[in-house]
């Protein structure tokens, strides 16, 4: 591996920690998710070094069969950008582009439902701690790729000022290992994705974004970005990946329904062209877990929704998240996608 699939060339080295700028929102980061169809269990594990700040953002969540869920989040101290590994989180690069090694070891707050998080303060202050810990091997299905339309890992995500990232590569995974709450342990095995990504991260700054990911099996499944930042309306990002074929997505539209306030995704509809023809797919949220950044006086809420799939006829799971700037207790999103 190591050559991506769109013919663009992600450097090996980049799999490793990059110079800060001196922006003072510099950010360095590693997403994983995985979701594990036959056991019910998925994850949500990302950790963001903000060293010009100071700490790292560090967030373990598992999402449990019926409904629960376990998370961790803490802002870290951190006085350098040289690992990703603080707070009990750590990520090892076994192999560049192709085997990284997640583990976490530390506690997480027991909630009886995810959607508890919609007041945070109330839910992670009522919710018991328990032991938590995760083991998970994260092998690439193919060739990593850079979200954006410029070359490899060196396109970002456009914004400027509002920008979330300058360097950015992703890719489908399969992810087997252990996860252990409390004293049960328990073997999982899944598929998912993982990104890395580095430079300015402003959460306040799009005004949202719909990032949508779905596996199969582990020759079919799509990821699909959608955005609005202030008037700009970038161009949508993301591949498809139908028979082991895959397929840069070249434009997308993303419809959703919503509940009552406070207004969780609940049906999604993705219509996404690519050089090869159009591919649709339907999604409906199964679990909900609302996430948020507040910073002056801003709050931008990242709905982290499990969803059940249906692409091309194939039954597939993943997870979906609604990044909304919230405006008197409204997604700014909600009426475009």
């Amino acid at each position: 591996m190591g050559e991506a699939a769109a013919g663009a060339v992600i450097d090996p080295q980049d799999e490793f920690m990059h110079e800060p700028t001196d922006d003072p929102q510099f950010n360095e980061s590693m997403y994983f998710n995985f979701v594990d169809g036959g056991s019910g269990f998925a994850t949500l594990v990302r950790i963001g070094n903000r060293v010009n700040e100071g700490h790292a953002e560090v967030t373990a969540l598992v999402y449990q069969p019926g409904g629960g869920a376990v998370i961790h989040f803490d802002r870290s101290p951190i006085t350098d950008n040289n690992a990703f590994d603080t707070d009990g989180l750590r990520v090892d690069v076994r192999k560049p582009l192709e085997h990284l090694q997640l583990t976490y070891n530390g506690k997480g707050h027991q909630l009886e439902r995810g959607t508890d998080l919609a007041d945070p303060k109330a839910a992670l202050s009522a919710a018991p701690e328990v032991p938590l810990e995760l083991d998970l091997a994260y092998e690439s299905l193919i060739d990593l790729y850079g979200l954006s339309s410029g070359d490899g890992a060196g396109g970002g995500i456009e914004g400027g000022e509002s920008t979330i990232a300058t360097g950015h590569y992703q890719g489908p995974c399969r992810v087997h290992g252990t996860i252990t709450v409390g004293d049960e342990r328990h073997a999982v095995s899944g598929l998912g994705f993982r990104d890395h990504s580095w430079g300015p991260r402003r959460w306040q700054g799009p005004t949202y974004w719909r990032w949508i990911s779905c596996m199969c099996d582990e020759a079919n499944g799509f990821v699909v970005w959608v955005s609005r930042i202030g008037d700009t309306v970038p161009k949508p990002h993301g591949m498809v990946l139908l028979d082991g074929a895959f397929r840069r997505i070249d434009d997308a539209n993303v419809t959703s329904t919503y509940g009552p306030a406070p207004y969780y995704p609940e049906t999604m509809r993705m219509h996404m062209e690519t050089q090869a023809g159009p591919v649709d797919a339907t999604g409906e949220v199964f679990a909900m877990v609302p996430l948020r950044h507040r910073r002056e006086g801003q709050v931008a809420r990242l709905g982290e929704a499990l969803v059940r799939y249906e692409l091309e006829g194939r039954e597939g799971f993943g997870i979906a998240e609604y990044h909304d700037l919230m405006i008197d207790g409204v997604p700014a999103g909600m009426s475009e996608a």
